[in-house]
């Protein structure tokens, strides 16, 4: 019998892309976009005592939502909650926990630089990108993403990055409690979705017990940035030559392939 599943992760690493295709494949059934979301729920004023008691609930009932023993229910989360009760969930329903994570984090934060620190007012392109009426409009978003050079804060391109060691920190310390519990966990790269789709998702397929495809899903979002998001950077070289920016690469090599996922074991 199909497994169902779980996609774990933080934002920049092509989650919506990525739940948006599933969506397209026959025998899965994505019940839920972001309404799970902590932030969500808490800029909604519905952030309180119950909802923190009991989102196992929600989960629970997400994964009774199963209409044929044929398919997959998944959806996307930034997990939160009483992980105990969760991670108990999980294990009844059979769900697999895909870990979604960016194998180079160099691109990744320079990806987070130019959303967030360049282009803030610009933050959701990919939406943009699939909303837009017009060639022209496409264009406009195309070129500001893929051709501006700009010149980087160092100072800001750092603290950028220890931000996001921070998040994956909370985050993977809570996938290696859920998996202490019993849950299975498997990492999975975002570049391997953005550049070789058809076997990345046929490898999905395979892990959960499904058919291989015969044709690759069209989602209306499509990777806005170019390939390598730190070619835009005038002073690359300067950047690169940074030698705390090593030592946190290399604490990030060590933790996306680890097999524990026990951040705090992985030190500097």
């Amino acid at each position: 019998m199909p497994r169902n599943f779980l996609i774990s992760y933080s934002g920049r690493v092509g989650s919506t892309a990525l739940i948006d295709t599933l969506k397209l494949v026959p025998d899965f059934l994505i019940p839920v976009f972001e309404e799970l979301d902590y932030y969500a729920i808490k800029q909604a004023g519905q952030l309180d005592r119950h909802h923190e008691g009991t989102i196992h609930t929600y989960v629970q009932h997400i994964y009774q939502s199963r209409s044929s023993l044929d398919q997959s229910v998944g959806f996307k989360w930034r997990i939160w909650g009483d992980l105990d009760r969760i991670g108990a969930v999980l294990k009844e329903h059979d769900v697999l926990i895909f870990n979604l994570v960016r194998a180079d984090l160099f691109e990744f934060v320079s990806s987070l630089y130019l959303s967030d620190i360049v282009n803030s007012d610009f933050n959701a392109a990919q939406f943009l990108l699939r909303d837009a009426e017009t060639e022209e409009e496409r264009q406009k978003i195309l070129f500001k993403y893929r051709m501006t050079k700009h010149t980087v804060d160092i100072a800001k391109f750092m603290e950028l990055m220890e931000t996001q060691m921070a998040i994956e920190q909370k985050r993977f310390a809570q996938l290696g409690h859920l998996r202490a519990l019993g849950c299975e966990i498997t990492t999975i790269f975002y570049e391997d979705f953005a550049y070789k789709r058809f076997g990345f998702l046929n490898g999905l397929m395979r892990t959960l017990g499904h058919h291989r495809l015969d044709f690759i899903p069209d989602t209306k979002l499509m990777k806005v940035s170019s390939a390598f998001p730190s070619e835009l950077f005038e002073n690359r070289s300067e950047l690169l030559q940074v030698p705390q920016l090593f030592s946190q690469l290399d604490r990030w090599e060590r933790l996306v392939n680890s097999d524990d996922l026990a951040f705090s074991d992985v030190h500097a």
